[in-house]
């Protein structure tokens, strides 16, 4: 008799911690729903979970796996990620078309923010003092919702969510 109480208790304690467990993978970042685009930030690099996305409504959750403090900057250009202006170790924004940005925030922290972002070729960058200097820009393709079907291209290699 006692060996069926304890295999029931552990049988209850068994679904208890599944569905702990079930509960917290269904959580996804935060409580809300998953991000369109996930840009993981290191000292000093950025990688994209995708490489091309459709216009339109992007939510883009920026993860900060380096040591120091980062930001996203997306500019709208056609010059090569490596060619921007530069003064005082910095693009100057004022030469290059930034349309929107998720501001600074600490190593170790993520932020999430939605953009509207239109068809064109962008670049991502972070715009602290020498760190684009250092390596830190990307590409990001943003095309017709129609030229990609709704999908995002993944980067081979590239984990979709860090």
């Amino acid at each position: 008799m006692r060996t069926v109480q304890i295999r029931k208790v552990m049988g209850t304690a068994g679904l208890a911690g599944l569905l702990a467990v079930v509960a917290a993978a269904g959580s996804g970042c935060g409580g809300g729903e998953s991000p369109d685009l996930v840009a993981t930030l290191a000292d000093y690099s950025i990688a994209l979970s995708a490489a091309t996305v459709p216009a339109g409504e992007l939510t883009v959750k920026a993860v900060n796996k380096g040591t120091t403090v980062h930001e996203v900057v997306f500019v709208r250009t056609d010059l090569p990620e490596d060619k921007l202006p530069v003064v005082d170790n910095k693009v100057d924004e004022d030469q290059v078309e930034v349309v929107d940005e998720i501001e600074e925030f600490s190593a170790g922290k993520s932020r999430t923010a939605t953009f509207d972002l239109p068809p064109g070729r962008y670049v991502l960058i972070c715009n602290i003092t020498a760190h684009y200097g250092l390596g830190m820009h990307t590409v990001l393709t943003v095309e017709q919702a129609s030229a990609t079907g709704g999908r995002r291209r993944q980067l081979p290699g590239r984990l979709r969510e860090p």
